[in-house]
């Protein structure tokens, strides 16, 4: 590895993901490792952007950094408690000073998954330097057993669980499974082959129901998992959903994809609500707009479902060949129940791209 690098700067752009098999618990030792498979579809219109310089160590300065070119100090622990967590995987960070800015166009704390888009653009950036510091432009070397993608997903995976999904455009699984060959608990893997043409276009409207940061953070909700009463009947269930909404993505399936979509959500806050101590991140629009969903889905017979993460937001997703029916039930009849009649669009399977 050449130490003697005086400068590189690297930005990359990482999407957002949805969950549409749920991680909610952690397996104990080793670092974020998850209890239960999951699966996920990127958002590739919903991201961070994260650009990286690496100069010297400037004393003991291990990174400075700025959102949107401006000081956030708030941000500062989580960045800080990432990078001592990889520095045994990344022993060349003692010997430079990061300067990291990064952008979002994800509200934070929100459960729209912002951490993920964010450690996954910063991994991004850390796994090319890596790259460039082995004297490889190409990005083929293999470091730690991993290729560039398995890096990058492994290093995200340490920083917020759920960012480990964002690298890839088909659907992606982290953690262990028999549903797909190659999965890990490291890091996540792609869906090993096409998704059935009814459920290939898939879109996603995010119904903002709450900007404001949560109540309980899913750091928080995790660790909750550890003694509650009903986590490993949980575990079992999401190993055996994924099997289902892996099938239903081989053979089109739809009406099996939006029961376990829609049934996995429900789960997710179920076991909020019944951990000790308890607690409900649903707020009375969250349901308002399902039960809206619902009654549309039932009246005209669409391929609609929802989703929510661990927050009040609603992610309705939708096939992309009914676009415009349903963006018109989403202005005429869901926008009240969102505040300030915010909602967020966008396609899904986009993966992260190089901005510098």
């Amino acid at each position: 590895m050449d130490n003697n690098v005086t400068s590189i700067r690297v930005g990359y752009q990482c999407p957002s993901n949805i969950a549409l098999v749920k991680y909610w618990g952690k397996k104990n030792g080793g670092v974020q490792l998850p209890a239960n498979p999951s699966i996920s579809w990127s958002l590739g219109d919903l991201y961070a952007s994260t650009v990286i310089e690496l100069l010297p160590r400037n004393l003991d300065q291990a990174f400075v950094f700025t959102l949107a070119g401006e000081p956030k100090p708030s941000f500062e622990p989580k960045i800080a408690s990432f990078l001592t967590k990889i520095a045994s995987d990344c022993p060349w960070l003692s010997d430079y000073t990061l300067l990291i800015d990064s952008q979002n166009n994800v509200p934070h704390g929100t459960g729209i998954a912002s951490s993920a888009a964010g450690f996954g653009a910063m991994s991004l950036c850390l796994a090319h330097i890596e790259q460039l510091l082995l004297g490889d432009t190409s990005l083929q070397t293999e470091v730690g057993g991993m290729n560039f993608w398995q890096r990058s997903s492994y290093l995200s995976r340490i920083g917020s669980g759920s960012a480990c999904r964002s690298m890839f455009a088909k659907p992606a699984i982290w953690g262990e499974t028999l549903a797909v060959a190659g999965s890990s608990d490291l890091f996540a893997v792609e869906l090993d082959f096409e998704v059935h043409p009814s459920l290939s276009n898939w879109k996603d409207v995010v119904l903002i129901v709450d900007d404001g940061e949560k109540s309980v953070s899913s750091t928080a909700g995790h660790a909750l998992l550890a003694n509650h009463p009903y986590a490993e009947a949980r575990f079992g269930q999401a190993q055996k959903n994924l099997l289902g909404i892996v099938s239903s993505m081989k053979n089109g399936d739809v009406k099996s994809f939006i029961e376990i979509v829609e049934s996995e959500a429900l789960q997710l806050h179920s076991m909020m609500m019944t951990s000790i101590p308890y607690y409900v991140l649903m707020r009375p629009n969250t349901l308002a707009i399902i039960e809206e969903i619902w009654r549309f889905r039932e009246q005209m017979g669409l391929s609609i479902c929802f989703t929510l993460d661990a927050g009040a937001n609603v992610h309705f997703l939708y096939d992309g060949n009914i676009e415009e029916t349903v963006m018109n039930f989403v202005n005429n009849t869901l926008l009240p129940y969102c505040k300030n009649g915010q909602y967020l669009c966008s396609n899904t399977g986009k993966r992260p791209n190089q901005t510098v």
